[in-house]
């Protein structure tokens, strides 16, 4: 009894680039205070954190944040929590907020 081998699947392969944007914009960074909130926005993204400080805490606590990526921009989304993060103390330590 002569053993067959497995049929395998053929696909030809085609030399096709990957078709990326020539240019991922690069979003500028925005800070603002709007009451008893710091909101750091990303320009031409869905990217926008709010943070906040409660009186009983002693530093802000994210109130909503983005939960995908943004495919248009050049900045990650783990970019963009680590940038947001980082002004919102700036500003909360500017404004007093936190020491």
């Amino acid at each position: 009894m002569a053993s067959r081998s497995p049929p395998y699947l053929y696909a030809p392969w085609t030399a096709q680039k990957c078709q990326l944007p020539e240019r991922l914009a690069i979003p500028v960074l925005r800070v603002a205070v709007r009451g008893r909130e710091i909101v750091i926005t990303a320009s031409d993204t869905d990217y926008a954190m709010t943070y906040h400080k409660p009186a009983s805490s002693p530093q802000l606590l994210a109130r909503s944040f983005p939960r995908k990526e943004d495919r248009r921009v050049s900045m990650t989304l783990a970019d963009f929590l680590t940038a947001a993060h980082k002004l919102a103390n700036d500003k909360a330590r500017e404004l007093g907020w936190i020491v």
